[in-house]
């Protein structure tokens, strides 16, 4: 009982010593003593953090007694508000007590995550910390770097449910995530029940089959999809905000909108279409600004979002407009003529002027992708999400707009790895280590354009899910994570200390914690090196590959003096069929090196053919000298 006692204590004591993976408080002051969990543990919690204390007993297996605070305690405290960041908070832990305290529940939330990094990674199993497991006593005082750091689920394109939108949320929280983007509508599919339009979901929430919504990226003989029931909303929104979490609704307009104009085809320009080389299927997406019937069936879906919803916030799209289908429009060009317009960009400004009228009359702002403030018309009081490049974001926030920053080629997480793995590739093929990379210095941010940066955020669209069993979480999560531990990182502290440092403790501490957690997460490749004779597949100096015959891995992981025979399979975090990309990369890797072998093998051989050439040359020399 001592030594596990003692294994349990190293273990506690080791997790501070490299909490900082993710992500890294600002400052830890170290104390003197541990505390140690015990049966009589309990949680204590003001009465306004009485969810929060049942949400931590869940997790360290504790009894709550609130307003009884005794030796012992968890105790969770609503602190008045001091001139910090409403995130902030402090976790001191003690011998005989730990305490956590914020002006705010969410900044005792993140200092309950900050508490569970340090324990050992089984805490997010659920079952209870063991009796006998020893933290260290220290002080943590901890603020984040941006309020806004967030994800963008797509169940638009691709549908995701309510259980699988609440394990993300408790994934995402767990990484000090605070706000989820729920991107509802686009061509694809329209997800959220608007009741006094009930078949925008009965028809436009499935596509396939007897639905006027065509199927694409597979599934092509089904009739497939869903939709959230605004009581279900209510309940995600319920569930989300107790794990310190907004949800950010999204109806993409004007453009994005092919589903609605599917169920609706009234909404759409006044001109035919050309559907002979579409096999009859209307592939219009836009919305026609002239026709003011429009705004009616946009205030009422606006209406019962900003109802529903209680974010400052409702995103009302703006991107990729087709504004060629405003050009033939004789309504929408006729209105130009009228307005004194010149350029279609100030059709789209009119149209998102009209929504944040209607977002206004509704006590909400409107928050739209860059190209929406291309002409900076666009009332300042609008977020702006900069997705195209990182110089939409620069102009975004120079022209003076609260900005969401967002590059495809940083935190666009449906974007391919390498260039051997699934994904799309438009904007960049890139790994967590470019997103931990991401400066806002080298991107040519000045102080002033940094007052307008409210945050960074990921996105995760999901054309191509459907084709990768989304009824399983493992291409989701392989495709997120680890990419989002390094944008939770650099969102709550910045990237100073470096990648080699910050890889360390992702790959030594977190690796464990997200297997702890239930993540299919991607494993970089491996570093493949030759030495007496044989290959070896290394991750890093403490993790290593092991390669069969038949080139199919598995993710091992060393601890201690254990020998190879023993070392430790972790098949559900490495799956062979969801690594078939890694085990080419790794192929190639070997061919490369057997291709260098054999050639250093000629080369020696080469060199042993003229060394023994040359030595007959002189043994024949010498025989003739001798005879002369």
């Amino acid at each position: 009982m001592k030594l596990r006692l003692l294994i349990l204590l190293t273990t506690a004591l080791c997790g501070l010593c490299t909490a900082a993976a993710q992500p890294a408080p600002e400052k830890t002051t170290p104390r003197e003593g541990i505390f140690t969990f015990g049966p009589g543990t309990t949680i204590s919690a003001d009465r306004e953090l009485a969810p929060l204390a049942e949400y931590a007993a869940e997790y360290l297996g504790c009894g709550v007694r609130n307003g009884m605070a005794g030796e012992g305690s968890v105790v969770l405290t609503l602190d008045a508000p001091d001139g910090e960041p409403s995130e902030a908070y402090t976790l001191d832990i003690a011998p005989d007590h730990i305490q956590i305290g914020s002006s705010t529940c969410g900044g005792v939330f993140n200092g309950l995550q900050q508490l569970f990094r340090l324990l050992p990674p089984e805490v997010y199993a659920r079952r209870g910390i063991a009796p006998g497991t020893g933290i260290a006593c220290v002080r943590i005082e901890d603020k984040p770097r941006f309020g806004y750091r967030g994800m963008m689920l797509d169940v638009a394109r691709t549908w995701i449910g309510m259980d699988e939108v609440k394990r993300y949320i408790d994934l995402f929280s767990y990484h000090n995530i605070n706000k989820l983007h729920l991107h509802l509508s686009d061509d694809e599919g329209w997800r959220i029940e608007i009741l006094s339009h009930p078949e925008l979901t009965e028809i436009g929430g499935f596509r396939g089959g007897d639905s006027p919504v065509r199927p694409v990226y597979g599934k092509w003989s089904e009739k497939y999809g869903g939709y959230f029931k605004q009581s279900k909303m209510r309940e995600l929104i319920r569930y989300a905000a107790l794990r310190n979490i907004e949800i950010i609704p999204e109806i993409d307009l004007p453009g994005h909108s092919r589903n609605i104009a599917s169920v609706h085809p009234e909404i759409r320009c006044n001109y035919p279409p050309d559907t002979v080389s579409t096999n009859g299927y209307d592939y219009r997406s836009a919305w026609c600004v002239a026709r003011e019937e429009n705004y009616a069936l946009l205030g009422d879906i606006l209406g019962e979002l900003c109802e529903l919803f209680p974010s400052e916030y409702i995103h009302v799209g703006g991107d990729e407009v087709d504004m060629t289908q405003w050009k033939r429009c004789p309504d929408c060009q006729a209105l130009m003529r009228q307005r004194g317009m010149a350029d279609p960009h100030q059709l789209e400004d009119l149209f998102m002027q009209r929504m944040a009228a209607i977002l206004g009359a509704n006590g909400k702002r409107p928050a739209v992708w860059n190209e929406a403030v291309a002409t900076g018309d666009l009332a300042h009081d609008s977020r702006v999400y900069g997705w195209q490049s990182v110089k939409a974001c620069l102009d975004a926030t120079a022209k003076g707009y609260e900005t969401v920053v967002m590059p495809g080629e940083y935190f666009y997480f449906d974007m391919r790895q390498t260039p051997h793995e699934d994904g799309h590739d438009w904007a960049a093929v890139f790994d967590a280590k470019k997103v931990f990379g991401f400066d806002f210095t080298d991107k040519g941010f000045s102080p002033e354009q940094m007052r307008n940066v409210v945050g960074l955020q990921a996105a995760f669209f999901s054309e191509a899910y459907v084709s990768h069993e989304p009824e399983k979480p493992d291409y989701l999560d392989y495709m997120c994570f680890p990419r989002i531990c390094a944008l939770a990182r650099i969102a709550w502290r910045g990237n100073g200390e470096g990648w080699d440092a910050y890889y360390k403790g992702l790959v030594e501490k977190h690796y464990d914690r997200m297997a702890a957690m239930g993540i299919r997460f991607r494993l970089f490749p491996p570093k493949v090196s030759y030495k007496d004779g044989a290959f070896i597949y290394r991750i890093s100096e403490n993790n290593r590959l092991l390669a069969a015959n038949d080139l199919k891995y598995r993710y091992v992981k060393m601890r201690g003096e254990i020998k190879e025979k023993e070392l430790m399979e972790l098949e559900t975090i490495f799956r062979d069929e969801q690594h078939t990309a890694i085990r080419d990369t790794v192929r190639n890797q070997v061919e490369r090196y057997e291709e260098a072998v054999r050639r250093q093998a000629e080369r020696l051989e080469q060199a042993t053919v003229k060394e023994r050439k040359a030595k007959k040359l002189l043994d024949d020399a010498e025989i003739l000298r001798q005879q002369n």
